[in-house]
């Protein structure tokens, strides 16, 4: 007998190491890959990024205008032109040059003491469909916002048409709260009332449903019995399928934003509160129902008065905790079109923008933890 389990154990153990075996050539596991220079490089980059979210940004000013230079010269000798830009800046060039030469390019109007950048500009054409741009020179603006700059004329400037000088002046101001933070925030304050309506609709369906989904309640006599098991299975069907799922179908159903995503969540709550209110209709003191029974009273009655008192503090528990649970999940819908800082946080991700999807990230633990802090003392509370 003990040589006979000693066999078992052997083949258990063979059988659970073949197993995972081939769980790990199944799923691909290589952890080379998160070594690997250039994977350790990736990763760095991200989570460097994430530990500097976007909150403060300075105020950037630009000041922009264009001159045109015909390469080469046609004929004559031509005088300087200039080119305005309404009642801000000006440049003064020659209107033609030779390949090979340089050209003195004076401004004014610009912003004291700013960053300027010249660079030629080139339109779309067959040679460049998106057209193109040149450095031509950098400096900056003295304290009356002029500047002055010497320009070579290389010989790819000869085109038809003649080539565009652009003159861009670029400065930081005061430090402000950045577009980031303040969409985040927006969109944080939606997930949290995605969430509110979600829980609310569905504390509403699942209240009644709960108590069909209770055997003490429902499961008397055929019809009884029937209708108990028919909203339990419903119950567990619906809660195999994920949210994502839901919030996938919902946002091709009615369109991406939050309303897909109070409808997923909406499904998903009302079977997980369906299923938590029915047991805790099931563990509820039988006493009160059967005296209140010998007394005559009906259904009705002795749910207002032998049921009802008993679970309100179970429930209300439930519903603050699953409020909790929903502002996590929503942040995850919103990856599939759910709305909510998960729709704004998936595209920065996209976009490599990590700056700014770090700042979503830590307004979602931010906000996460103040709300299991807040749920779990309410439902101390309540207790």
């Amino acid at each position: 007998m003990r040589r006979h389990r000693r066999w078992l154990q052997i083949v258990g153990g063979l059988l659970a190491l073949g197993i995972y075996a081939g769980s790990w050539h199944v799923v691909g596991i290589d952890l080379k890959r998160l070594v690997e220079p250039q994977a350790a490089q990736r990763a760095r980059e991200i989570f460097t990024a994430f530990l500097a979210p976007e909150i403060l940004v300075p105020e950037r000013g630009i000041q922009r205008v264009e001159a045109l230079v015909r390469v080469p010269c046609e004929s004559g000798n031509a005088s300087p032109s200039t080119v305005e830009a309404g009642e801000g800046p000006r440049l003064f060039l020659p209107p033609c040059a030779s390949p090979g030469t340089r050209i003195r390019v004076r401004g004014e109007g610009f912003r004291p003491r700013s960053e300027l950048v010249l660079r030629w500009v080139f339109a779309p054409s067959p040679q460049l469909p998106l057209g193109g741009e040149l450095p031509a020179g950098r400096t900056r603006t003295d304290d009356a916002g002029r500047f002055e700059l010497e320009v070579e004329i290389r010989p790819l400037l000869a085109r038809e048409g003649g080539a565009r000088l652009q003159a861009e002046a670029q400065w930081e101001g005061r430090w402000r709260i950045s577009p980031a933070l303040t969409r985040t925030i927006e969109l944080m304050l939606q997930t949290i009332f995605l969430a509110l309506m979600a829980t609310t609709l569905a504390t509403g369906i699942a209240a009644p449903l709960s108590f069909l989904a209770a055997r003490n309640i429902t499961a008397r006599g055929p019809v009884g019995t029937a209708v108990y098991y028919m909203v339990r299975t419903t119950f567990n069907v619906v809660r195999s399928i994920e949210p994502l799922v839901v919030a996938a179908i919902f946002a091709t159903w009615v369109g991406f934003g939050p309303f897909a995503g109070v409808l997923a969540l909406t499904v998903a709550t009302v079977v997980n509160l369906g299923k938590l209110f029915s047991e805790v209709i099931e563990t509820i003191d039988p006493g009160p129902v059967e005296a209140l029974l010998a007394t005559g009273a009906n259904s009705l009655q002795v749910i207002r008065y032998a049921v009802i008192p008993q679970i309100t503090l179970p429930f209300l528990a439930f519903i603050i905790y699953h409020w909790d649970i929903n502002i996590r999940i929503s942040t995850v819908v919103g990856f599939v079109g759910g709305g909510g800082i998960g729709y704004q946080l998936k595209l920065w991700i996209d976009q490599t923008d990590y700056h700014k999807a770090g700042t979503a990230v830590w307004a979602i633990v931010a906000v996460v933890s103040a709300m299991d802090y807040v749920s779990a003392r309410l439902r101390e509370a309540i207790r």
